[in-house]
């Protein structure tokens, strides 16, 4: 496999784990259902309250020879219901998951897992709240 192929398929494997780890969170199930509504594709008739991955940006990093990536996930909440408290609380809850995320992957070693931005708007057709949450992972080469 190529260098780059290593890249991606490291990538994925972080993504999931990342994705994984938020939908079985109990926090995080009492806000968006049993399995949690945490999607990772096109969802044609999303259940709301919901939560979509929408990025997964990876730039290649390394330190002190190690090789490693920086990785920015950016999670879209989207409420219907209960207005822009309802929004936050699940963009809140999010975070606090997040910040209490512990991944365990093969081949690589978490270094850093940090929520980078947050926010809570009404989108311009005035039909629902979307939030956004945007988290940092970095990543080296276990060794």
């Amino acid at each position: 496999m190529s260098a780059d192929g290593m890249i991606w398929s490291a990538s994925a494997d972080l993504q999931r784990a990342f994705l994984t780890a938020l939908r079985a969170d109990s926090d995080v199930q009492a806000l968006l259902g049993t399995p949690a509504r945490i999607y990772d594709d096109e969802t044609p008739e999303p259940v709301f309250p919901c939560a979509q991955l929408e990025r997964h940006e990876v730039v290649d990093r390394g330190s002190a020879g190690s090789a490693g990536q920086a990785h920015t996930i950016t999670l879209g909440v989207r409420s219907r219901f209960g207005g822009r408290a309802a929004a936050q609380e699940i963009v809140g809850t999010l975070r606090a998951a997040t910040d209490r995320l512990v991944l365990s992957l093969s081949g690589q070693r978490i270094v850093l897992v940090q929520t980078v931005y947050c926010d809570v708007m009404r989108t311009s057709d005035l039909s629902e709240f979307r939030g956004i949450v945007r988290v940092r992972l970095l990543t080296e080469e276990a060794g």
